[in-house]
């Protein structure tokens, strides 16, 4: 049965991180604009720092539970991410010399930082992250289901483990040797709450007893907290980072993705069938992929882009996802985009 409650929320999802996306620069020009523009761009951006969660949660929700063999799983699913994977780095890697990079740092970040990063682009370190949980996640599955793992399931695991093990070696000679720093596959076992997290409140939300009022609040009262926090972090300490308070490993950010995705589990039933939603949820993770190109275009074809904060921002955010949508659309009907977006 398909859950139409959950294209809701993708659709929500993806609008949110295009809109942090889009205030991000903003929220790091504190002392540079003018104050009103700054909290604009702090509110939105301490409000929709749930977006890349709910993502993780809404694979929980859909993937775990099932009954599907380990290697069926990597069939169905994780082998999927290597085309976008490939597709979206090379056409990244491109875009950086179109912004000006040039040859010599071109080819440090070929030989170095494209490994030491583990992405192309700011946005693209959610594919990395992504991989690394989806090639845990059939064993997460199988403990979700209390199912006792085999011999020959055990031995995948040890070997997973050995890669990584792998990966933190050279992460440690890397930075002891050569002063780089290599943690991208460090950050997925964070994501690992949230997708058992989508699972659980699925299954569980009506053994959950809040009720819409209460949530509404909680959100209002974390978004504002929040927002307090980055003010006082900004203005007491010059620090300028949106992920310092807000970010996917902090307890706020934590606490209003739950509500968010407990509060449309909870209204399922509103959130009925939809054509524009559809089409919308089904272009999201194309959306996520392209949308950095429209916001660098945008942000530099609009004069005086951060000097007015209250007409730009709102600006960006629509005309970057319709720019987003329409693209994605367009490059569905050609089959082999459909592998990658």
């Amino acid at each position: 049965m398909r859950k139409y409650w959950i294209e809701h929320l993708r659709v929500i999802a993806i609008f949110a991180v295009i809109t942090t996306h889009v205030t991000s620069p903003f929220f790091s020009k504190f002392a540079k604009i003018e104050r009103p523009d700054w909290w604009f761009a702090n509110l939105l951006n301490t409000a929709f720092m749930f977006a890349v969660p709910v993502f993780i949660m809404i694979s929980g929700a859909v993937l775990l539970g099932r009954n599907m063999s380990i290697a069926e799983f990597y069939r169905k699913r994780a082998v999927r991410l290597l085309p976008p994977i490939i597709f979206w780095t090379l056409f990244y890697t491109g875009f950086r010399v179109y912004e000006g990079m040039d040859i010599r740092s071109l080819i440090y970040f070929l030989k170095v930082g494209l490994f030491a990063d583990g992405q192309a682009y700011y946005h693209l370190w959610y594919l990395s992250t992504y991989a690394c949980l989806m090639l845990f996640a059939p064993f997460i599955n199988k403990f979700v289901n209390g199912d006792k793992p085999t011999s020959s399931d055990l031995r995948i695991l040890l070997g997973l483990m050995f890669v990584f093990f792998l990966l933190s070696g050279i992460s440690t000679a890397a930075g002891s040797l050569l002063d780089i720093r290599i943690a991208w596959f460090k950050i997925f076992p964070l994501f690992i709450g949230y997708f058992i997290l989508g699972y659980y409140i699925d299954k569980y939300s009506t053994r959950i007893p809040i009720n819409n009022g209460v949530i509404l609040a909680s959100l209002i009262i974390l978004v504002l907290t929040g927002a307090s926090l980055n003010y006082y972090a900004a203005s007491a300490h010059g620090i300028f980072k949106d992920s310092l308070i807000m970010g996917s490993g902090g307890p706020f950010t934590f606490l209003i993705a739950a509500l968010i995705f407990l509060l449309a589990r909870k209204n399922a039933s509103v959130l009925k069938k939809n054509t524009v939603i559809s089409t919308i949820s089904d272009a999201s993770f194309g959306m996520y992929l392209i949308h950095p190109v429209f916001i660098y275009f945008i942000s530099h074809g609009l004069p005086l882009y951060y000097s007015n904060g209250l007409t730009y921002i709102p600006l960006g955010i629509i005309s970057t996802s319709l720019a987003s949508l329409l693209s994605i659309i367009f490059l569905r009907k050609i089959s082999f985009m459909r592998k990658v977006c």
